[in-house]
């Protein structure tokens, strides 16, 4: 594969996965208030009857809740406990893989290459094995099991079987071009960030150049995946979930500036040309018989 090819993709996937991922994450947060309660899951606070009387949880308490969401996916334990250990174990792999690649950078540029101890390949072998695990699992149970095949799409098991060909591509390059030396990947490692090798940026070998391709793949696909997704609904559920609207409050006049915007769009059951505070307040008229409805 052609070096300046390889290099172009992999500083070009970089840039572009911030950039798109900077325009969606400012989407979301200037996105306008919705008003589907289906965005609520699980233990809303609505579900009670004697929800406006409870004192809302203070932020700490939300972020502390998210977080545990996020980091032991709680919510997938309690619907299905099998597919939940898959999902959890492919998790911390990521987790602990992501950890991984940030302690190579960090550790290629502090410590001497020629000092660093084995544990770096253990961490990584041992990450690498989890994600592969969890994501087999994963990919059988959504194979045989008909109530979640019907949630996903045949893309979506491509995606599972190039992450599993990335994981290879990764653990073939530090087994065959790197012989599982810790100090011959952090040197390499410290070539490519500090540019210290022209050449062998512009001549990488095949291994290590198709793993970057993977890699590449993959930033590009990150904005667009349901990652940033899941970013919006613990944006949403820290900012304004279970957030009443009273009087004279911030939901109360996000609402109020909202309905003022004029309707873009028609239907049978709406009309353009008026603002959402006259739609929502008026009847639609039946012009058949010219009567309202």
């Amino acid at each position: 594969m052609d070096g300046i090819m390889v290099v172009f993709l992999f500083y070009g996937s970089i840039l572009f996965c911030l950039i798109a991922s900077l325009v969606k994450i400012t989407g979301f947060i200037t996105t306008p208030l919705h008003l589907k309660w289906e965005y609520y899951k699980g233990s809303s606070i609505y579900e009670s009857i004697d929800w406006r009387t409870r004192a809302p949880k203070g932020f700490l308490e939300k972020l502390s809740t998210a977080v545990l969401d996020i980091l032991l996916l709680r919510e997938y334990y309690r619907r299905n406990p099998k597919y939940w250990f898959f999902l959890y174990l492919f998790h911390l792999g990521i987790y602990l893989l992501i950890l991984w690649h940030i302690w190579l950078f960090v550790a290629s540029a502090l410590i001497v290459p020629e000092a660093a101890r084995s544990y770096g390949l253990i961490w990584g072998h041992g990450a690498t094995i989890l994600v592969c695990i969890g994501g087999l699992g994963i990919l059988i149970l959504r194979t045989i099991d008909t109530e979640l095949r019907l949630y996903y799409a045949p893309l979506h098991y491509i995606k599972w079987v190039l992450m599993l060909i990335t994981l290879a591509g990764g653990f073939y390059a530090v087994h065959v071009y790197f012989s599982g030396s810790i100090p011959a990947i952090l040197k390499y490692v410290r070539t490519q960030i500090t540019f210290g090798d022209t050449a062998q940026k512009l001549h990488p070998p095949p291994a290590t150049a198709v793993h970057v391709l993977f890699g590449s793949i993959w930033l590009v696909y990150l904005p667009f995946s349901h990652i940033l997704r899941l970013f919006f609904r613990y944006y949403h559920a820290l900012r304004f979930d279970e957030v009443p609207n009273m009087p004279g409050g911030i939901i109360e006049k996000r609402v109020k500036k909202l309905l003022g915007k004029p309707v873009t769009w028609a239907g049978p059951h709406i009309q353009s040309g008026r603002s959402w505070r006259e739609t929502a307040t008026g009847l639609p008229v039946d012009e058949k018989k010219g009567e309202t409805r």
